[in-house]
């Protein structure tokens, strides 16, 4: 078995625990194991794409020097999701682009997009309902789309949802997406009774 083969075997606790310990190549697992997760949630928050590569390099040249400080997470990919966050607010924060607070209020900042795989067989019908569904989905606060992206794209739990967003109780994600999901589906039946009578 080569070396790279028994790294990817490895559990996510496993390589955290030789990553502490400076191993280099279970540092790399975790790297190709994340990097690409982390670059599709963080360009959610900007169309800057060297920006994001270049705060992901950064984030993950620092895991690595502050190892031996580091403790063993939970859910490593909610850790990494917190902390590549945080600071990518930081770089955002520190280019301008990004108002002091994430809230309710802030411009669109989240965005989030159906994927390719949405193609059904009709292709008329399911671009007008994409189209559709796609405008739908622009109405959502920010909050909302990262909340969904985080709970149906990251399959991350209620529990992982509420520490990255930064929410005091586990009941104020399971709300949030509840209520996004509502509204999503209210505006699709109003749509779709529209164009039963067109």
């Amino acid at each position: 078995m080569t070396t790279s083969l028994y790294y990817a075997g490895q559990n996510d606790q496993e390589l955290w625990t030789k990553l502490c310990q400076g191993d280099r190549e279970a540092f790399g697992e975790i790297y190709r194991r994340y990097f690409p997760m982390l670059f599709r949630y963080c360009i959610r928050f900007t169309a800057d794409r060297g920006l994001v590569k270049d705060m992901l390099q950064d984030f993950f040249s620092q895991l690595f020097l502050q190892r031996e400080g580091l403790s063993l997470p939970s859910n490593l990919k909610s850790y990494l999701i917190v902390s590549a966050r945080r600071k990518l607010f930081r770089y955002l924060d520190k280019a301008a682009l990004l108002p002091t607070k994430i809230d309710e209020s802030a411009a669109s900042l989240f965005t989030l997009e159906l994927s390719p795989e949405h193609a059904l067989i009709n292709r008329q019908h399911a671009e007008q309902t994409s189209k559709l569904l796609q405008q739908r989905i622009d109405s959502l606060t920010p909050r909302q789309k990262e909340a969904i992206y985080l709970r149906f794209y990251e399959n991350l739990t209620y529990d992982d949802i509420a520490g990255i967003m930064e929410m005091k109780e586990v009941k104020y994600a399971r709300t949030l997406i509840y209520r996004a999901l509502a509204e999503l589906k209210e505006l699709l039946m109003q749509d779709e009774a529209v164009l039963l009578f067109r």
